[in-house]
């Protein structure tokens, strides 16, 4: 195992994995043996447009988003805090060039792992593989929520669906990304904001 890895950040992966399955500690120990930690500063680039993603990253402190960039607009498609999972999952699974940049939103540290050494590990146990199935359950789920939110809800609806549901981003988000993120103008956001407080 790493030796830069604390007992907390340890302990903040075990709980996380936990919530999605309680595993065997055999299963756990295998997994937190690929682990790397890592550091980086707020605005440095994780992963650049057009890269494959070899990694995925487990966020102990901090904020990741992903992005694109249309015609020089960068277009928010999601954000991951402490205790996500972070990663372009497209582009790790099948090696293909990945269509967007991940980036630390503010400084963060993370627990970090590549795909030849999770590879194997993920696919040792039926807990394991379970794992996964439950990890992609979960974020199938949340990208339906977000996606379906265009499709039912006015503006106005969005952001008060966020208010109620994720209020963090409200909160350690800026507001430019999160006017993207909603499919909106920092204008247009600016007004509902203040119509609604």
């Amino acid at each position: 195992m790493d030796k830069y890895i604390s007992s907390d950040a340890l302990l903040l992966f075990r709980k996380t994995v936990d919530d999605l399955l309680p595993i065997p500690d055999d299963d756990f120990e295998k997994l937190a043996n690929i682990l790397k930690y890592k550091k980086y500063t707020k605005g440095q680039v994780v992963l650049q447009e057009a890269k494959v993603c070899r990694y995925f990253w487990f966020i102990c402190k901090g904020s990741f988003r992903i992005y694109s960039v249309e015609n020089g607009v960068q277009i928010n498609v999601n954000f991951f805090f402490e205790k996500n999972i972070a990663s372009d999952f497209i582009s790790l699974r099948h090696g293909i060039p990945s269509n967007f940049f991940i980036e630390a939103m503010e400084d963060s540290e993370v627990l970090a792992a590549c795909k030849p050494d999770f590879t194997p590990v993920l696919n040792f146990s039926n807990s394991l593989i379970q794992l996964s199935a439950n990890f992609f359950k979960e974020s199938y789920f949340k990208e339906l929520e977000h996606s379906n939110s265009f499709k039912l809800l006015n503006s106005e609806e969005r952001y008060k669906f966020l208010q109620d549901t994720h209020p963090k981003y409200l909160q350690r988000i800026p507001l430019t990304y999160l006017a993207s993120y909603l499919g909106m103008s920092r204008k247009t956001l600016s007004r509902i904001r203040s119509n609604i407080q």
